[in-house]
């Protein structure tokens, strides 16, 4: 059932996930409302004898707030508090702008309800660990949730530090927008640094690593010169863009040639992790 009801008498959801709403935005769907008209109402329950509760459509009611409006076109439903939650989280879920945090503070809300993670993803057409990943989000430092949801520290890094204790994310982020730790490698390196360190139940301890032997001096020597000259090496293997070995490649021992260059990918990364790990330990200490 459609009806218009007092502006005065209607009260966003208190549970609303979404917290933020862009202020440019809303004035830009004000002049639009002002002009065209409310396309489609928005949704609201009896809350007993309070006023009417918004279910959906808290943006377009705070859009008729700026703009003066008496009154607002609702839709009238009955639903309880928990079909409520859910239509909610759905209804933000299909916006772009809606925080991290916000999300995860939903999930929960639900968790908290008694759902699992999934029954909740099922209910609202998500994958389950996109739900496990954004509540752990909630392990973070609250400055640091709000460095998120400010994109300030980007979520793919922020996702690196959720297992980890409170003082060191601190100092990762720290480190991070310093300068010191450049990218999502170096958070990931620094990162897994703090749990061999936890593991091992110590400091980190680079500074008592015995000293090089000459052998040991000599042969990343050799490694060096040797990185270096693959490095060319593979440079000189394209032209504008196109891999030269394909011209002169059997095709049928191409896999062959791929799988080496694959084994050789892999120890190559091993060691870029292992060496940022060392750099990262360095900036923790």
């Amino acid at each position: 059932m459609k009806k218009r009801i007092p502006l005065s008498e209607v009260i966003p959801n208190p549970d609303q996930p979404r917290k933020h709403f862009d202020p440019v935005k809303l004035r830009e769907l004000a002049e639009s409302i002002r002009e065209r008209g409310l396309i489609q109402a928005i949704t609201v329950r009896p809350v007993g004898d309070d006023p009417w509760m918004i279910v959906g459509g808290e943006r377009r009611w705070r859009a008729h707030q700026l703009i003066d409006s008496p009154d607002i076109l609702c839709e009238v439903v009955k639903i309880d508090d928990n079909e409520m939650a859910l239509q909610a989280i759905v209804e933000n879920l299909a916006r772009a702008d809606i925080k991290p945090l916000e999300e995860a503070r939903a999930f929960q809300a639900m968790i908290d309800r008694g759902w699992t993670v999934e029954q909740l993803a099922k209910d609202i057409g998500v994958q389950p660990t996109r739900i496990k990943a954004r509540t752990a989000l909630l392990n973070l430092d609250e400055t640091i949730q709000k460095l998120v949801d400010s994109g300030a520290f980007p979520l793919g890094h922020a996702n690196d530090l959720v297992d980890l204790p409170t003082a060191d994310q601190i100092n990762i982020v720290r480190l991070f927008s310093s300068g010191k730790l450049k990218d999502w490698s170096s958070i990931k390196a620094a990162a897994q640094a703090v749990r061999d360190r936890i593991e091992q139940g110590g400091m980190f301890d680079d500074e008592n690593r015995p000293e090089p032997s000459k052998d040991d001096i000599a042969a990343l020597s050799r490694m060096k010169k040797t990185v270096k000259r693959i490095i060319a090496a593979i440079a000189g293997g394209f032209k504008d863009g196109e891999c030269i070995a394909l011209k002169s490649v059997d095709p049928s021992k191409a896999d062959k040639w791929a799988d080496t260059l694959a084994a050789a990918s892999r120890s190559i990364r091993s060691m870029e992790s292992q060496l940022r790990q060392a750099h990262a330990r360095s900036m923790l200490v």
